[in-house]
């Protein structure tokens, strides 16, 4: 099977994954990875949007047909992460979702794990 063939299955499998995993996973350099998702973005196969993850510009994969809720969410994140490093406070803060369940929140978690892991 080819790389992009390979990288198609795998971001239609996951729904999203980041470019930077991605090249991981397929055993490539990220050069190549890079060029591969590029054409693919081209055919109309996939979206790259950008990101940042842990200060650091990468790019998450998505199908081209995926809900732009998806870009909704990203950026509700990186607000909601710019809202705790001014204020300290957790998520929930600021959160938009009011039928959350904390136990399930996937962003509280986060800022849960940063804060045990940070101090």
């Amino acid at each position: 099977m080819e790389i992009r063939d390979q990288i198609l299955k795998l971001v239609e499998e996951k729904g999203a994954v980041l470019q930077k995993d991605l090249w991981k996973e397929l055993n490539i350099d990220s050069s190549k990875c890079s060029r591969i998702l590029r054409k693919l973005e081209k055919e109309g196969l996939i979206r790259r949007v950008e990101i940042v993850v842990d200060g650091v510009k990468t790019f998450k994969i998505v199908p081209a047909d995926a809900e732009e809720e998806e870009e909704d969410e990203l950026n509700l994140m990186e607000i909601m992460q710019k809202y705790e490093d001014i204020t300290g406070l957790p998520p929930c803060f600021g959160c938009r979702v009011f039928d959350c369940d904390p136990r399930e929140c996937l962003k509280i978690e986060i800022w849960f794990l940063r804060k045990a892991t940070i101090g």
